[in-house]
């Protein structure tokens, strides 16, 4: 039997970590060829050890293996690392589901399923936004919260952590981790994974691993996706500055900065006609600024305590 253990990094969401432990819970194999058994690694990095008290009932009384640890050290990729580290001697997986999402109940499954299809190193799923039934609809329709989508198996060069397997032998060998210099700024999964390609990690995607993820009504506000959209394209010159060259970066910032940016002014007339490619353009244009501003040194914190703070404004519902 396969031991796949889960890794939630956690951060003062006892709902949604719940939430999350009880799809572990739930996990279903459709496979005896690929029967698993699930370790949960709940890494804490709330140096008030938050989360501690979300976790009796599954220690105590659910078939769940719960392993809680506390990284009062904050910073998304020391928290990983950590996690990284206390992933079980016999565990042939490790996945990555944040503390916001939840399962369907064959999400290890389709993974393992894709995997063993595949050879791959790592395998990739969807993140599905839910929404609140107050939730602006122009907003819904605009898309700008949707995940990527591929076909089944296919290749890719970039992966995220939100819904991830990947190989524990593939990190023995490397000894490949997430850089704790990104600490605040976001983005280290990104790094992570365009390093780990550059080691030859192979990276597929599974259209029949979907996570599901409830987006609060404090980021369905302009101001918390003009920061993420920001963001989002700092970390491409963050990464080059931590780990390119000053080509790499001159050329980033023109594709990716300057051209972007251009090429989201001409699409602006769209507003007048559809939220989506309306949308798009000022993701075009936040990007691109958020590109040029980190060339220029600008390391956006997004998990800061100030931003972090506006993030979770309104926790989840259960």
């Amino acid at each position: 039997m396969i031991n796949v253990a889960v890794i939630i990094i956690t951060y003062r969401r006892p709902q949604g970590l719940i939430r999350v432990l009880e799809g572990l819970d739930r996990q279903q194999c459709h496979d005896q060829a690929r029967s698993f058994r699930v370790t949960a690694i709940v890494v804490d990095n709330d140096k008030e050890c938050s989360a501690k008290a979300s976790i009796g009932r599954f220690q105590s009384g659910s078939t769940l293996d719960v392993h809680y640890i506390s990284e009062p050290a904050q910073g998304i990729p020391i928290a990983r690392n950590t996690g990284i580290a206390a992933v079980p001697d016999d565990a042939e997986f490790f996945c990555f589901i944040d503390d916001d999402e939840w399962p369907g109940d064959t999400w290890i499954d389709e993974l393992l399923k894709t995997q063993r299809a595949t050879g791959a190193d790592c395998v990739l799923g969807a993140v599905i936004p839910v929404y609140p039934e107050a939730a602006p609809q122009w907003l819904v329709k605009s898309r700008v919260f949707d995940s990527w989508q591929f076909a089944d198996q296919a290749q890719l060069r970039e992966a995220a952590t939100n819904n991830v397997l990947i190989s524990r032998a593939f990190i023995r060998k490397t000894r490949h981790c997430f850089d704790e210099r990104m600490r605040m700024t976001g983005g280290s999964d990104f790094m992570f994974f365009r390093k780990a390609v550059a080691l030859g990690m192979r990276i597929v995607w599974s259209a029949g691993a979907p996570v599901y993820e409830e987006v609060p009504m404090s980021r369905l506000k302009m101001r918390w996706i003009v920061q993420r959209q920001y963001r989002l394209g700092n970390t491409f010159s963050v990464t080059e500055l931590l780990d390119g060259t000053p080509l790499s970066l001159a050329k980033l910032v023109a594709v990716k900065g300057f051209m972007r940016i251009g090429f989201g002014v001409a699409m602006l007339p769209g507003l007048l006609f559809s939220s989506y490619y309306g949308m798009r353009a000022m993701t075009h244009i936040l990007r691109g600024a958020g590109t040029v501003a980190g060339a220029f040194g600008h390391a956006h914190q997004e998990y800061s305590p100030v931003n972090v703070a506006l993030d979770r404004s309104e926790q989840p519902s259960k």
